[in-house]
C-alpha cells in the first residue's frame, strides 16, 4: 500500500494564479513519479476545516497583500500548524505567516522589495532577503515571486525524496543546483503524530534549537510530567528529546557548512554548542564525516 501526503494550496484573494496552477502541476507530476502519492487541494475557504494537512502553501501575490482582507487565514494557519502541518510561504505569502506569529523569532525570507515595509510593521522581524529558501522542520519561506518553484522542489524533496525532486526539476527544466544531494540525509521529524503536547514541545525546540534550550524547558512547555514527557516524546517522534535536539542542531550545522564560510568553531557556537571538539565528534557520528571533511566533500 502506498503512503500518501495531503498538501493544501491556499488560493487567498489576490494570490497569483500562475503560481497556484503551477504548484498544482509540479506537485502532481512529482506525485505520479513517486510511489508515495500527494493529495493536492486548492482551498479558497479557510473557515471550513476538513482534517489536517502535511503541508499548507501560501503562493505569492503580484499586488500588496492586505491581511485584514482575509482575517480567517492567520487563524487557519495556526490551526494547521498546531495539527503538525509544515507551513510554507512564497514571497508576499510571508505576511500571513507573520500575522499568525509562526516565525517564532527565527530568520525568514521574502522578496527584497518587501523588507522595509515588513520590518516597519514587525520591528523584531529577522529577515534574510538574500536567501531563496529558509527551511525549518515546521516552516519554509521562499524569496521572490518565482521562488514558489524552489519551494515546490523543497517540499517534493522533503516528502518524496531527492530522486523524485531531481527528476521533477529535469522534466520542467528548472534549476535544482542549490538542492543537490550534498547531505547524507535530511532530518525530517514526524509532526503529524496527533500528540498535541509533544508537537508543542517540538515547535519550541525548533524555534530555540540554536539557543540555550534544554530538555527540561521542552518538558515544561508540554505541560507533562518529566517521565510522561520522555515516554510520549519517544513514542511520537522516534527520538529521545536529547537526540532530537542534537539532530536539529546538526542539521543547521550542515547548512552552515555548505552555505557559509564560517569556521568550524563559529558554526559550533552558532548552533548552540560551546565545546568545538565535542561538536566535531557529534557531527562525525551523525554525518559520517567530521565538519571539515563534510565541507570539503560537498561544498
Amino acid at each position: 500500500m502506498t503512503k500518501g501526503f495531503r498538501f493544501a494550496i491556499l488560493a487567498y484573494p489576490g494570490a497569483m494564479q500562475s503560481a497556484v496552477l503551477g504548484l498544482q502541476d509540479i506537485l502532481a507530476f512529482a506525485s505520479e513519479t513517486s510511489t508515495e502519492k500527494l493529495q493536492i487541494s486548492v482551498l479558497t475557504d479557510f473557515e471550513i476545516l476538513s482534517g489536517g494537512y502535511d503541508a499548507v502553501i501560501l503562493p505569492p501575490s503580484i499586488d500588496e497583500v492586505k491581511v485584514e482582507q482575509v482575517p480567517q487565514l492567520p487563524p487557519f494557519l495556526k490551526r494547521m500548524h498546531e495539527k503538525g502541518a509544515v507551513v510554507c510561504s512564497a514571497c508576499t505569502g510571508l505576511s500571513f505567516v507573520l500575522a499568525a506569529d509562526l516565525d517564532g523569532g527565527r530568520t525568514v525570507t521574502t522578496h527584497w522589495g518587501l523588507e522595509q515595509r515588513l520590518k516597519s510593521s514587525h520591528p523584531e522581524l529577522r529577515l534574510d532577503t538574500g536567501a531563496i529558501l529558509v527551511e525549518y522542520t515546521d516552516l519554509i519561506t521562499a524569496g521572490g515571486l518565482m521562488a514558489w518553484i524552489d519551494l515546490a522542489l523543497a517540499l517534493i524533496e522533503r516528502f518524496l525524496g531527492y530522486s523524485v525532486a531531481a527528476q521533477t526539476a529535469r522534466h520542467f527544466i528548472v534549476e535544482f543546483r542549490r538542492r543537490d544531494q550534498r547531505r547524507f540525509r535530511r532530518f525530517v521529524p514526524e509532526l503529524r503524530h496527533g500528540d498535541g503536547a509533544i508537537l508543542k514541545a517540538q515547535h519550541l525546540l525548533d524555534r530555540l534549537a540554536c539557543e540555550d534550550v534544554t530538555v527540561a524547558i521542552a518538558a515544561r512547555s508540554s505541560g507533562l510530567s518529566d517521565r510522561t514527557f520522555l515516554r510520549r516524546f519517544k513514542s511520537a517522534t522516534g527520538y529521545s528529546p536529547k537526540a532530537y535536539l542534537q539532530e536539529l542542531r546538526i542539521e543547521r550545522a550542515r547548512d552552515l557548512l555548505i552555505e557559509t564560510d564560517k569556521s568550524i568553531a563559529e558554526i559550533c557556537y552558532a548552533v548552540g554548542y560551546n565545546d568545538p571538539p565535542s561538536f566535531v565528534r557529534l557531527f562525525a557520528r551523525l554525518c559520517g564525516l567530521p565538519p571539515g571533511g563534510f565541507r570539503e566533500h560537498f561544498k
